[in-house]
């Protein structure tokens, strides 16, 4: 009988008669079903406390150690950018294109836009017919490059960052690089500005052939015979500071990232944890209230 009047309450166009979708005679939710989501979500906005203060101990760790290394970085570039930074207007035949992400996730957008950005390069490169081969370091970016530009990537770097981030492990992503000649090589990675500030930023160096033109460093006196080796060591060196660098300075990207993302998910759980109660104490209230008309409407027919 409840069928048949509901269905005479439903016009043709696929609403009921009051105008609601016929969703409005689904069943409603219990109060046990509503007591289970709060217990969820209350569980989930625990977990994302307890990551968002992790993160802030991993970011002051983090930023002290960038911080410490950026002058050592800044030193060696000053002395090495004169004479590998590219001109606007050069152009080159080959690219060796070294990415770094993070190997795990919730830490917002910044593995997405460093996908983004050497899907960017991967375009522009094949537009101007420049062979292109990328270096991944992190599986957020292989993840996100490997179903549209697998033909493009020649090694990724997994588990990058279970230790510490150290010269070592910079001076061997430098050797893997310069082990594919190339006419440049680039470093894509998340530069740290602020806690809720940090740039994509695509650092490119000529190759080194570039040093063993005329004129090169003649202003500095090399000990030894042989300049060339002197300036190859040089370039390496260079290179593994460089990428260095970029390492740090991407892992407090993203221990900031990922403590802005907790915060924000913790206060998303809290006001949905404030909406869940109101639903419940209000259905736990009417639930109540019919039990008490039901038996005051029993006592009466007695």
């Amino acid at each position: 009988a409840q069928r048949a009047a509901r269905g005479a309450l439903r016009n043709e166009s696929g609403r009921c008669a009051v105008g609601q979708p016929h969703s409005c005679c689904a069943k409603m939710p219990s109060v046990k079903d509503i007591a289970k989501r709060l217990k969820g979500v209350t569980s989930t906005a625990k977990i994302t406390k307890a990551m968002k203060m992790v993160a802030a101990s991993k970011l002051r760790s983090a930023e002290h150690i960038m911080n410490a290394a950026r002058p050592f970085a800044a030193s060696v570039q000053d002395l090495m950018l004169p004479h590998l930074a590219p001109k606007e207007e050069e152009k080159f035949a080959s690219r060796v294109v070294l990415a770094i992400s993070s190997d795990k996730g919730l830490c917002g957008g910044i593995n997405s836009r460093v996908v983004k950005e050497v899907k960017l390069q991967a375009a522009s490169n094949e537009t101007a017919e420049v062979t292109t081969k990328l270096m991944l370091v992190g599986s957020k970016a292989r993840d996100g490059l490997l179903r549209t530009h697998s033909r493009y990537i020649d090694v990724s770097y997994d588990e990058t960052y279970k230790g510490p981030v150290t010269f070592s492990m910079a001076s061997f992503l430098a050797e893997q690089m310069l082990a594919t000649p190339a006419e440049s090589y680039c470093v894509i990675y998340n530069k740290f500005k602020s806690v809720i500030q940090f740039d994509v930023v695509t650092q490119t160096m000529k190759g080194p052939e570039c040093l063993g033109e005329s004129g090169v460093m003649d202003e500095y006196e090399f000990e030894g015979e042989n300049k060339e080796d002197t300036l190859a060591n040089l370039y390496q060196f260079n290179l593994a500071s460089t990428i260095y660098s970029c390492l740090l300075e991407n892992v407090t990207s993203e221990q900031a990232s990922r403590m802005t993302a907790m915060d924000s998910a913790s206060s998303n759980a809290k006001d949905m944890i404030g909406k869940l109660q109101l639903s419940y104490n209000r259905l736990r209230q009417a639930k109540i209230t019919t039990e008490l008309t039901e038996i005051v409407a029993g006592a009466e027919s007695v």
